[in-house]
């Protein structure tokens, strides 16, 4: 499990022995510094407090991450942290902790040389901005809607794009084992959750609502329960591009029709043709419930949460 803590004087001191034991001193702050200079290191981060977080990983801390008022993010880690996911696992802590530091986009910098770093910034959907060896990136910040909208469609509508955003954002920061591996007795797996929902877009939207004659709407005819399965073809890229193409479809649909046009196509015969505005709002009740089932699988996985 990772978590941050705000630094204070006992934390100072831990992050100073990490430094000296268990990190190269090029990529602690402050920059320039060596174990040579101790009192450099406590001065610099009393008076960092503000901004500075340990990172901590089963209660040891591991390294330490900024998050400034304007959204300045970056870290450093000890050795023994490398390569374990711990920096992904950080990085969105930071992001959850900016909505309470009024931050809505992160900003961080750094080198082509570090491939480490932007590999962790490309999962979290880091804008990149490459000037020659320089690497800006900026990071938007997730959020709900604001608190003040009061038109239905709008609201609603966002709100179907913040849980769809929330779905890649379960499943970008899974290794490919954990998105192949069930944590559940029933069976089904991360990327299979990404595939159903694409169904469930395409379905709902696409085959129900508008009627197009969609030739597979449950997936693939000649599997059982396709929607739920990761067959040998299926990529994660292929898997989340269909999904993404899904919603791209869903809110061009969307777009053009009123709340209250009916379905054309619907298999309820004890039911009235349901309308977009039941079609939408079955649809963020199927990804608020699927999502949680995502946040236990997480959690179970690699020990995230709130992702």
């Amino acid at each position: 499990m990772i978590a941050l803590r705000k630094v204070d004087d006992a934390a100072v001191e831990r992050l100073l022995g990490l430094a000296v034991a268990d990190a190269d001193p090029a990529d602690v702050m402050p920059p320039g510094w060596t174990p040579a200079r101790p009192d450099e290191f406590r001065e610099f981060y009393r008076g960092f407090a503000e901004d500075a977080y340990e990172i901590v990983r089963d209660d040891r801390t591991v390294g330490m991450v900024r998050l400034t008022a304007k959204g300045e993010t970056g870290m450093w880690l000890a050795r023994c942290a490398r390569g374990r996911g711990v920096g992904l696992a950080a990085l969105r802590r930071v992001i959850e902790e900016a909505p309470r530091r009024g931050v809505t986009t992160l900003v961080a910098d750094t080198t082509t040389g570090n491939t480490a770093a932007l590999t962790v910034l490309r999962k979290v959907g880091a804008t990149l901005e490459i000037d020659g060896t320089r690497v800006y990136a900026r990071v938007t910040v997730p959020a709900e809607p604001p608190p003040d909208t009061a038109d239905t469609r709008d609201l609603l509508l966002s709100y179907l794009d913040f849980h769809r955003d929330a779905v890649l954002r379960e499943i970008d920061g899974l290794s490919e084992d954990e998105l192949r591996t069930s944590r559940l007795p029933s069976g089904w797996t991360p990327l299979a959750m990404l595939k159903h929902l694409a169904h469930v877009e395409l379905r709902w939207l696409r085959w129900c609502f508008r009627g197009e004659d969609v030739e597979r709407p449950h997936g693939n005819p000649d599997v059982e329960n396709a929607e739920w399965v990761v067959e040998d073809g299926d990529t994660t890229d292929g898997i989340r591009a269909f999904y993404l193409d899904q919603c791209a479809r869903s809110r061009a649909i969307t777009a053009e029709s009123a709340l209250t046009d009916r379905a054309a196509r619907w298999d309820r015969p004890d039911a009235p043709r349901g309308t977009l505005a039941w079609i939408l709002f079955h649809l963020l009740h199927e990804y608020a419930r699927h999502l949680g089932h995502l946040d236990i699988a997480r959690e179970l996985g690699d020990g995230a949460t709130g992702t």
